[in-house]
């Protein structure tokens, strides 16, 4: 059963530029930023080889974790996808959307090298609601999910 989650080659250098030139603390936040990514614009895609160390489960928070929890149940439909039998699944789908959300941040952040940290933080900041600040209640999330795929069944 997994234990870590890979990162592509292809984007390897990617992570270690925005953790060396310190636009993110750790290559964790990258990756969920990524991950989120991937599943806003609905692409998950595929990678054959991975790069550097993958990240240690345990480097993720709970927070962290809820939100792979959340993708992983609305990508699938299935709230299954949260038992450990379907670790691997669920990791490779998580895995898959960071992919795809990568691809997306060099393609809008990197013409070859970094631009500013300006733009990065546009980037990012072009994804935060515009309400301000929502405080949602996780529970509360996963009972109205739980009903909603109750009422497919």
């Amino acid at each position: 059963m997994k234990s870590t989650l890979s990162k592509p080659y292809e984007f390897e250098e990617y992570y270690q530029i925005l953790i060396k030139e310190k636009y993110f603390d750790t290559m964790k936040d990258i990756y969920i930023l990524a991950t989120v990514l991937g599943f806003e614009r609905g692409k998950h895609d595929t990678f054959s080889k991975s790069g550097g160390d993958p990240i240690k489960e345990h480097i993720f928070q709970d927070d962290d974790k809820n939100i792979m929890d959340i993708i992983s149940v609305l990508s699938t439909g299935e709230i299954k996808i949260l038992i450990n039998e379907n670790k691997d699944d669920k990791y490779k789908l998580i895995e898959e959307y960071a992919n795809s959300g990568m691809d997306y941040l060099v393609q809008n952040i990197f013409n070859g090298t970094l631009t500013s940290v300006d733009k990065i933080v546009d980037f990012v900041m072009s994804y935060a609601p515009e309400t301000g600040e929502q405080k949602v209640d996780l529970s509360d999330l996963f009972a109205d999910l739980v009903d909603e795929l109750e009422e497919k069944s």
